[in-house]
């Protein structure tokens, strides 16, 4: 490789991920102007410059016997990489998120002699920590968003950079931005199911039901349900969402600045709200199998990233049999009853922005892959 011209093949499996790494892949043309980015990846990665070779998102498996329904075309998919690197031989493989693939793809690179980068890492200090055996031998350097991971990987002899969460980019310090949020006595809640299709199924009507209850309870209250990208307005259609629900799209954030309180599904949204500043309590379901799968992998105190990074629950999760309509609407309506308890929720949340850090995310991960890459060639 000649570093005035690097090749780089990268792969992305989600809609969340696809955002992340075309702001990731951006910063990588400006450091390399004449780079050559191309690989898996949605129309936010081909937006910055990378020729999508196959819109790997659409898939966005989730749980255990998704990915087993898909196992023919994530076979034809890896032939496709393996077939593009054979034709095109990268300089190295970036790959971003999605283990269960990713790092299937990490070997056979491996295989061929190509160099692996793996940005926001596999969470096997959350469950299957064996992955960390097979992550040593197949990635040469791991770059990781949650500041907890550094040491972790480090320690188990994974080479790893903490770079920062790339939600850091897009939203700006709460402390630093006039309060626009509703009131505790006049509130605007959000419903927050997830920006998948499976976990809108096993989660909104659930929180369709809390919003209805604490309509009861809280005639002031407003409701909003910010639609995730990813997801046409169509599907909810089955759901019979009630008219005083607001459907919005809220690419920049500023509905979701405005939220007093959040029943959100575990996942990214929960650290998006956190850098908000939006208390929330952490929610989630699935089906039966999945998570008696689940429950004997997984090995950490808490669901909700917000409360791992806290390291303490800040926020209540209900998780499977506890998510009922019920107890969510209660819940909210004693937090929202209990001004001390909210601030201190909010004064929680600063915190872990605190923690995450302020420097640009995507700037930090491009410059530490850019290092390796001068290193190494």
């Amino acid at each position: 490789m000649s570093l005035a011209h690097p090749n780089i093949f990268i792969s992305v499996g989600e809609e969340s991920a696809d955002l992340h790494a075309s702001r990731l892949c951006a910063e990588l043309k400006n450091l390399h102007p004449s780079m050559t980015l191309y690989g898996f990846g949605g129309q936010k990665m081909s937006g910055a410059g990378v020729e999508i070779l196959y819109p790997l998102p659409e898939l966005a498996l989730i749980g255990f016997i998704e990915v087993a329904k898909h196992l023919p075309q994530i076979y034809k998919i890896k032939s496709l990489a393996v077939k593009t690197w054979k034709e095109r031989r990268p300089d190295a493989v970036l790959l971003v998120d999605y283990p269960g693939f990713h790092l299937r793809l990490a070997q056979e690179a491996r295989r061929m002699g190509i160099p692996v980068l793996y940005y926001i890492a596999p969470q096997a200090w959350a469950w299957r920590e064996k992955r960390v055996e097979v992550m040593r031998k197949i990635i040469d350097h791991l770059f990781v968003i949650f500041p907890f991971e550094e040491s972790f990987f480090n320690k188990r002899g994974v080479k790893t950079t903490y770079t920062g969460h790339p939600l850091i980019d897009r939203i700006p310090p709460f402390e630093s931005n006039p309060t626009t949020r509703a009131s505790l006595s006049e509130p605007l809640i959000g419903l927050m199911p997830g920006s998948r299709r499976n976990e809108l199924r096993h989660i909104l009507p659930t929180l369709l039901q809390a919003a209805s209850l604490l309509k009861e309870r809280r005639p002031g209250c407003r409701f909003i349900l910010p639609l995730a990208d990813a997801l046409p307005e169509s599907i909810l259609q089955a759901y019979r969402i009630p008219e005083w629900v607001e459907i919005c799209r809220d690419i920049n954030y500023q509905k979701r600045r405005e939220i007093t309180f959040a029943w959100t599904a575990s996942g990214t949204a929960t650290v998006e709200n956190a850098l908000l500043g939006v208390p929330m309590v952490v929610v989630y379901r699935t089906n039966r199998l999945n998570m008696f799968i689940g429950r004997r992998l997984v090995r950490i105190p808490y669901i909700g990233m917000v409360n791992l990074i806290a390291e303490k629950g800040i926020c209540p999760e209900f998780i499977q049999e506890q998510c009922q309509p019920d107890a969510l609407a209660r819940c909210a309506d004693e937090l929202l009853d209990n001004p001390n308890r909210y601030q201190e929720m909010i004064d929680d949340l600063a915190c872990v922005r605190r923690k995450i850090g302020a420097q640009p995310a995507s700037r930090r991960a491009a410059e530490a892959i850019s290092q390796f890459l001068t290193v190494h060639f």
